[in-house]
């Protein structure tokens, strides 16, 4: 596993040094730079080799929504921050993750997790029976038969299971569904992801599981009855 060069941005320096802790006891990441000046952090982006920029969004000068633009497409982010309402400008900036602080270790370790997911594509090893879904401050285990489908709410997913009803957690659809197997889940819909064990009727533009009624979109229609070999 190829170690990641991380460089760690924020303006404060008491949230620089604890995302720089966990960068330095997190095995396979190496910490590149660190800086308080996200102009200073942008030249050393440009002349250096990183994997992944953890920054914060409200900073002077240059804000982390404007670096993640300069930057383009040449490295992965996290986007940490405090306030919540920036969450939907990192998702359209397609980061690995948005992380609220202050930073638990194990929120942390899931979005490192998401990095490596996009930068080494998918694992050879046998999927799971299983995924963790952050949901406020707890990790939770879900188990993929306890899953029927999977929503985007704005800034939530919503995973719906069998006993637990609606888990909600602040991440993307899109980053959640490259997490799971796709022989278990298939996307519908721009909105939805179904359990493939949990649908029990097919028709013409939805699907049926349990008692919920989810649409199929053009977009995903013909892949979708592929998969089903339909």
């Amino acid at each position: 596993m190829k170690p990641l060069n991380c460089l760690v941005i924020d303006d404060e320096p008491l949230a620089l040094e604890l995302i720089t802790g966990y960068v330095k006891r997190t095995p396979g990441l190496v910490l590149s730079g660190s800086f308080t000046d996200p102009i200073a952090a942008f030249r050393h982006l440009e002349g250096g080799q990183v994997d992944l920029v953890i920054t914060d969004i409200r900073m002077p000068e240059l804000s982390g929504v404007q670096l993640i633009k300069l930057a383009g497409r040449r490295c992965a982010f996290i986007i940490v921050s405090a306030h919540h309402e920036h969450a939907v400008d990192g998702f359209d900036l397609d980061v690995a993750d948005y992380l609220l602080k202050p930073v638990p270790y194990d929120r942390f370790l899931i979005a490192v997790d998401k990095v490596r997911a996009r930068l080494e594509g998918p694992s050879a090893s046998p999927a799971a029976e299983h995924f963790f879904l952050r949901s406020g401050h707890e990790v939770l285990r879900i188990d993929h038969e306890e899953v029927l489908y999977i929503t985007a709410m704005r800034d939530y997913v919503g995973v719906h299971t069998r006993e637990r009803g609606r888990i909600l957690s602040l991440e993307n659809l899109r980053d959640l569904e490259r997490r799971l197997p796709a022989d278990r889940y298939c996307r519908i819909h721009r909105s939805h992801i179904v359990n493939l064990r949990a649908v029990q009727r097919v028709e013409r533009d939805h699907v049926v599981l349990a008692d919920t009624t989810l649409p199929i979109s053009d977009t995903y229609a013909k892949r979708f009855r592929a998969v089903l070999g339909v």
